[in-house]
């Protein structure tokens, strides 16, 4: 398991479960393995990308580890703390510390209130504001910092666009100086032309404010532009996790082969072979025994339906969960 003491954030055997209930008393008839058993580490400074297909469990892993969705198993530790052990009180706390960005920011921010208290009502909640004055002017400050007006304060968010929402919506993560923030596919509902510009405004508040990224998404394209590793998620559980430029030339696992695959070139001259993957992904009900992969794998063995592979280190700093590279290698 890719752990280190040092790490910023560290997640270990973390599980989440939904429970499936049927029938007038609603018993529990199975769980939705959203999360299974799943383990990396974060260093300070350091952005993480989380990718794979919709519904592995990205966005799950994020609101699991903020604590908006309880863990059933496992550890997670934040600055040396684990904080599945804290109560409600120190959690609020350590709030300040961990943000997230979400998705849609036609959902996120509250239709009925204005820029200057969206950005402004983590100021009020945790305190970091004595007078109207002093919120007033960190409200601008952060407005300034992501690119935005001053005089965008008094603005509801539908008199924005969906790229200028969604700086509103960094600009709120950012109230309380935090020290991780968990950016949840912040890019996928945004225009292309828009997306380039939100990416690189993620990167340089990075390095202006110091700031720790686990960056869930999709599109390894996007991912590869802003993270420092990259960790490739299917069905619950992490198949492949390296550095950004060793997974992109050294890809262990027949999954993240195929994800890439599928990565758009600009040269039609290019002749590039896409890896079509078979059938749809299974259901994270009744996963598929031996490796969740085997269904769809064109590379699957006979021990992959019978056998999970372990999730070890071939390289340094470059794991997999594969019994193939176990032959390859």
């Amino acid at each position: 398991m890719p752990e280190t003491d040092e790490a910023l954030l560290r997640l270990k055997n973390v599980k989440k479960y939904f429970p499936v209930k049927a029938g007038v008393l609603k018993r529990t008839v199975g769980y939705v393995k959203a999360v299974d058993d799943i383990s990396f580490s974060i260093q300070e400074g350091e952005t993480l990308g989380l990718v794979g297909e919709s519904g592995c469990g990205k966005s799950t892993t994020g609101r699991t580890i903020l604590r908006l969705l309880e863990a059933n198993e496992g550890e997670i530790y934040f600055k040396g703390e684990n904080i599945l052990e804290l109560g409600k009180k120190e959690m609020r706390e350590l709030r300040r510390e961990m943000q997230i960005i979400f998705q849609d920011p036609y959902a996120s921010l509250n239709p009925r209130m204005k820029v200057a208290n969206i950005v402004g009502e983590p100021l009020d909640v945790h305190n970091l504001v004595d007078n109207k004055k002093e919120r007033e002017r960190r409200v601008k400050e952060l407005l300034e910092a992501v690119g935005l007006l001053p005089d965008h304060m008094q603005r509801y968010p539908h008199e924005f666009s969906g790229g200028q929402r969604q700086r509103i919506g960094v600009a709120r993560a950012l109230a309380v100086n935090p020290s991780l923030i968990i950016a949840d596919e912040p890019v996928s509902a945004l225009d292309v032309s828009i997306q380039a510009q939100v990416i690189n405004l993620i990167e340089d508040l990075q390095e202006q404010f110091n700031l720790t990224y686990l960056f869930i998404a999709h599109d390894l394209s996007v991912v590869k532009h802003i993270s420092d590793r990259i960790a490739v998620m299917y069905l619950g559980k992490i198949v492949e996790l390296a550095e950004e430029k060793e997974l992109f030339e050294n890809t262990l696992h027949p999954y993240s082969r195929s994800l890439l695959s599928a990565i758009p070139v600009a040269d039609p001259g290019h002749d590039k072979d896409r890896i079509i993957l078979e059938g749809s992904v299974p259901s994270p009900v009744d996963p598929p025994t031996g490796c969740r992969f085997h269904p769809r794998c064109p590379e699957s063995l006979d021990i992959c339906s019978q056998q999970e592979p372990e999730f070890k280190e071939y390289r340094e700093g470059h794991w997999s969960a594969c019994h193939l590279t176990d032959k390859e290698l």
